[in-house]
């Protein structure tokens, strides 16, 4: 079964797996935190230790695979979480809000006061013949 196969067919295995790029990403990113921690954190012992680095992932990249699993399968999950706690902060702070400020004003768009309060209709009616025109903006 190819790898392609076996990531459609299971979920999990594109979290476990990782292509040579992201192998070599990973390794670059581990050269630029020992640089940054050797060039500000006051740790000179780094220095060489990127340059080693460097080195491995010039040389051989897929060193840093088992790495680069854990490194995309962290980021992979904290996208997942994330994204859903982000959007659940913006809809109550921002669109439960505006939905309470307009029912506190008595704004009723979809006009659910008028909805069989007698024996008229609440739609809309249109006269004459619907042009190109009239579905530019249907709103």
């Amino acid at each position: 079964m190819t790898t392609e196969k076996l990531k459609r067919a299971n979920p999990m295995a594109r979290w476990l797996s990782s292509t040579p790029e992201q192998a070599k990403d990973t390794g670059m990113a581990m050269v630029l935190i020992c640089l940054l921690l050797g060039y500000w954190g006051k740790f000179p012992k780094f220095l060489p230790v990127s340059l080693a680095l460097l080195l491995l992932t010039m040389v051989w990249p897929n060193a840093f695979r088992p790495l680069a699993v854990l490194w995309f399968g962290l980021s992979h999950l904290l996208s997942r979480v994330m994204s859903r706690v982000i959007l659940t902060v913006v809809f109550f702070l921002v669109v439960t809000p505006i939905g309470v400020i307009r029912r506190l004003c008595g704004a009723d768009a979809l006009q659910l006061k008028k909805w069989k309060q007698g024996r008229g209709s609440v739609f809309v009616v249109r006269e004459g013949v619907v042009q190109g025109k009239d579905m530019a903006n249907p709103y």
